[in-house]
């Protein structure tokens, strides 16, 4: 049986209309080869080869972020009447982990192995954070380092770069020097070359100049993750990150777009989002291990080999569960019958045979990190697992989830 929907969860639209189908028409903008990985009905008169692609990645700029923007900021102004704009869905889950790995690979989610922020890696039968190289909860990078772990034992192989450089594409990363050079970047960055940037006027600067020096056929990217950070903390609807958002359309547009204008030939530029993000509440997050309604709830849950249940995986908005095998029926009614309301609660195996996580082939070490249980809450709820310190629920706005404000993306094309 396919999932009957609560009505505010949608899927991903794979087969043309997913963030994870980028990469793919990435490379055929700047190489001519094959086919768009989005639909040509989609890309219209955008259907063709360039010299130039500039892809802003602005994490979180969801589509309800697009529309509060749409009519009255002059950036998107001039993308709505001369270049073209599209709705996209994110992949599920709704994560940063899974969309920076989908953009740097190549893979869609299913295919690259890393679905979230953290869960649990049967290498290490421990539970990790990806993108920091460390274990799960620890606040210090490549705490995996110490364990003889090796980046290419928890990431994909390949790269959307190493791929480009076959056909002769130079690609350039700009992204934050807080976080690059690191472990995973300098693994998925393979084939670029990486400018760190302090500030988003800066970045938008250097780019700018390296776009009008260098020579095509080029691929330029950026990613910005201030938005994100600062809808976690304030909520999407916030004066804070409306702020947020009008100061980097308006960084875009003026350090960018306006200097470029009329300059440059065959040169798409290209703005999308990994994932929008919903309203949460940290007084109302359900703790599966503080709540009375729930206890007995470690009982489901395996162990690794120390004994140490393994939770949290994924985030408030998708909790993943790694449930005895011959208590899973059993979990699944617990936990669905106490979450009536707020959260549904679903068969990972279902998610995976009905297309949720992309097309197969998956990654070979994708069903033993996945779990099997997975708790999806409803617009405004948030279901965790409490440890102080390391796994609390703070955030007024969070993703990871199927509802519309965490999974509908805009798509802006635009000429240069």
């Amino acid at each position: 049986m396919t999932h009957n929907h609560h009505s505010e969860f949608i899927r991903p639209a794979w087969g043309g209309r997913c963030f994870a189908e980028l990469p793919q028409t990435i490379q055929y903008w700047l190489t001519g080869r094959g086919a768009p990985g989005l639909s040509r009905e989609l890309l219209g008169r955008f259907d063709r080869r360039y010299d130039k692609v500039i892809f802003f990645f602005l994490d979180a700029f969801g589509w309800r972020f697009f529309e509060q923007f749409a009519n009255s900021h002059p950036l998107l102004q001039s993308v709505m009447q001369q270049g073209q704009v599209a709705k996209l869905t994110s992949q599920f889950p709704s994560t940063t982990a899974a969309h920076a790995t989908a953009i740097h690979s190549g893979l869609p989610v299913g295919q690259s192995g890393v679905f979230e922020w953290q869960y649990y890696e049967p290498q290490l039968d421990a539970m990790i954070a990806p993108l920091l190289f460390s274990f799960a909860g620890s606040k210090r990078r490549d705490t995996l380092a110490d364990r003889g772990i090796r980046p290419a034992e928890l990431y994909p192989a390949q790269t959307l770069y190493n791929q480009l450089q076959q056909h002769n594409v130079r690609s350039f990363l700009f992204q934050y020097k807080g976080y690059t050079p690191s472990t995973y970047s300098d693994y998925l960055f393979r084939g670029s070359t990486v400018i760190p940037y302090s500030t988003l006027p800066e970045a938008l600067v250097n780019m700018r100049l390296m776009v009008e020096r260098q020579p095509g056929p080029a691929y330029f990217f950026l990613y910005y993750g201030d938005m994100d950070s600062l809808c976690h903390e304030y909520g999407p609807q916030s004066p804070q990150v409306e702020a947020q958002n009008e100061a980097m359309l308006t960084a875009l547009e003026r350090f960018f777009v306006a200097k470029l204008a009329g300059k440059l030939a065959d040169t798409l530029l290209v703005i999308t989002a990994d994932h929008g993000q919903v309203e949460v509440d940290p007084q109302t997050t359900v703790y599966l291990n503080l709540d009375p309604a729930f206890r007995g709830i470690e009982r489901f849950l395996k162990t690794d080999g120390r004994g140490k249940i393994l939770a949290p995986a994924g985030s408030a908005r998708d909790f993943f569960l790694y449930i005895h095998d011959e208590l899973f029926d059993e979990a699944q009614a617990f936990l669905s019958a106490r979450l009536a309301g707020k959260a549904e609660v679903w068969r990972v195996a279902q998610l995976l045979d009905e297309g949720y996580f992309g097309p197969p082939p998956f990654a070979a070490n994708l069903a033993g990190r996945v779990g099997n249980l997975v708790i999806l809450p409803y617009a405004g709820e948030s279901v965790w697992w409490y440890v102080k310190d390391s796994f609390e629920q703070e955030f007024y706005g969070h993703h990871g989830g199927l509802t519309r404000a965490e999974m509908e993306i805009p798509l802006c094309l635009y000429e240069l």
